[in-house]
């Protein structure tokens, strides 16, 4: 279940408010001590993070599928996905035990889907909520994140002074919709940030000349079309652009997959199938992003569901 972007509810005695989570989606499933996490994708995760494999212990015999977000802090204790981004893309196990002692990340558990045999999916948010708390998970790896009926504008303000990404409103009486980004769910942002799916790339300057400068990003519109959205350059270190180049060589392509191509001399196209996360300062009239920064690589989003987040008015 996806939250949408929108405005704070009005009526916040019918909500739940709590922090936005900067980090990747993942349901944990566990069964007789073993954990198994699933990403967005559906991609089998577990092996990436082998310090979360102690919340099946926590569980004990009662086995859950949990749903919540994998979180990475910085050095000042906030959520940060640069910190994150060399985890979600190991492939050996030897560097996940070192990446898992080196940076730790933290899975933050926000709902309960599944509780000893009985699906909970369809009981309101608030009986979800209770028996989450009920199983008090609260470990040197994971947490029950608090959250709180009305007072959103407060929650707000406090999420911005934390220098957090928000947060997001539950409505009480709301199921689990599987699979739907519902209005039962919705995410106020205090940033402007959001996925973008890369469609080509320009060379940089000087000593980068040959080498990938800036990335041409977009999303898809109502009709599924790509639309151009701007090109990032700003945030992009030697580390992330050599992994970016890696990852672009294969896909490149003869003519551009925007459906409203810029007029841009030196661009490289590939195939729409990376997608990164993109911060920035606002939207222009003419739908180009302003002061846009990259933030990291994202595998667990797919390109074809990638869209522009508009805001619900509340």
């Amino acid at each position: 279940m996806l939250a949408t972007p929108s405005d704070l509810p009005r009526d916040d005695e019918n909500w739940s408010f709590e922090m936005k989570w900067d980090g990747v989606r993942a349901l944990a499933a566990v069964d007789g001590q073993a954990l198994k996490l699933t990403s967005r994708r559906g991609n089998d995760v577990t092996d990436r993070y082998p310090e979360l494999r102690g919340l099946a212990a926590a569980l004990g015999s009662t086995p859950a599928l949990l749903d919540g977000e994998i979180v990475a802090f910085d050095e000042h204790g906030r959520p940060s996905f640069e910190r994150l981004q060399p985890r979600m893309h190991v492939a050996s196990a030897s560097t996940a035990q070192r990446l898992a002692r080196d940076a730790p990340v933290a899975y933050m558990v926000f709902d309960v889907l599944w509780l000893d045999g009985h699906t909970l999916m369809h009981e309101p948010y608030t009986e979800r909520r209770a028996a989450l708390e009920a199983l008090q998970l609260a470990g040197p790896t994971w947490q029950t994140p608090p959250a709180h009926v009305g007072d959103g504008e407060l929650m707000r303000q406090t999420s911005e002074q934390l220098g957090l990404e928000g947060v997001v409103a539950k409505r009480l009486d709301s199921r689990y919709e599987a699979g739907r980004r519902s209005l039962a769910w919705r995410k106020i942002k205090v940033t402007s940030e959001q996925e973008l799916v890369v469609g080509g790339w320009l060379p940089g300057n000087g000593r980068l000349a040959s080498h990938l400068g800036s990335l041409l990003v977009g999303y898809h519109d109502d009709t599924g079309v790509l639309r151009y959205a701007g090109r990032v350059g700003s945030g992009i270190d030697e580390r992330a652009r050599r992994r970016l180049e890696d990852l672009l060589a294969p896909l490149a392509r003869a003519g551009s997959p925007f459906a409203d191509p810029p007029k841009l001399k030196d661009a490289r196209w590939v195939e729409p199938d990376l997608v990164v996360q993109v911060r920035f300062y606002e939207w222009t009239q003419a739908g180009i992003l302003r002061h846009p920064r990259y933030e990291g690589l994202r595998d667990d989003v797919d390109p074809a569901r990638v869209v522009r987040d508009t805001v619900t008015p509340a």
